[in-house]
């Protein structure tokens, strides 16, 4: 039905504002990439968007929500695979495995929820100021469609404690598993590299649930009892 004041069909009118909010984020993503995300501005993204800084502002209020929008499509992604997985998974383990999921390559292709992600972390670590920025976004949560099929499994509301601590923690598990990927001296960003530390730090917070032990033959690190 067109909209009686501007004359412009509100599906047409929809697209448009979607098709905006998607180029600012590629265009936010690309310059980050580029020059790194403290030499980024706001004016910057809108320039390279083609529209106005105010223009900006109604979409997102701030750099780092632009920034933390370039997962958009990866949530739906890995919210996807959540629907179809076992209700008796834990609430880590059905986040573990959707998120491998979403980042294996397929015959040789690198995903796009691979691509998304790595465009993230090269962003972050090359970053002095984006992760203290992000922590004021951790409990925007009710929106995310992860967040919505987790509450759906845990038989809660979205905005519920259990659901808010399951974000916070899945987001420290996150930022330790990536840490420094892709800078020099450490390794690179792949499917493999990325899904083999998100592995190895869920399991050793999987570990932390348990009686923790020492094995002296194992170079001094620690181990969880069987």
């Amino acid at each position: 039905m067109p909209d009686v004041t501007s004359g412009v069909p509100s599906g047409l009118r929809e697209r448009k504002k979607l098709r905006t909010r998607a180029t600012l984020i590629d265009a936010a993503a690309t310059l980050c990439e580029k020059r790194g995300y403290d030499n980024t501005t706001v004016d910057q993204i809108a320039a390279a968007a083609d529209v106005s800084p105010r223009t900006f502002s109604r979409y997102f209020p701030t750099k780092v929500s632009v920034v933390a929008a370039i997962t958009d499509d990866l949530d739906e992604m890995i919210a996807a695979v959540m629907e179809r997985l076992p209700g008796e998974m834990t609430a880590y383990d059905a986040l573990l495995a959707a998120s491998l999921e979403v980042f294996r390559s397929r015959n040789g292709v690198e995903s796009n929820g691979f691509r998304r992600m790595a465009t993230l972390i090269r962003i972050i670590n090359g970053s002095t100021s984006y992760r203290t920025a992000a922590l004021g976004l951790r409990h925007d949560i009710t929106e995310k469609a992860t967040m919505r099929v987790m509450a759906r499994r845990l038989g809660v509301p979205p905005d519920h404690r259990s659901v808010t601590l399951i974000t916070d923690v899945w987001a420290v598990l996150f930022s330790e598993s990536f840490a420094g990927l892709g800078l020099e001296g450490n390794d690179a960003i792949t499917p493999e590299v990325i899904s083999d530390r998100l592995t190895a730090t869920v399991t050793t917070f999987r570990g932390t649930w348990t009686p923790w032990c020492s094995d002296p033959s194992a170079d001094g690190q620690p181990h969880t009892s069987a």
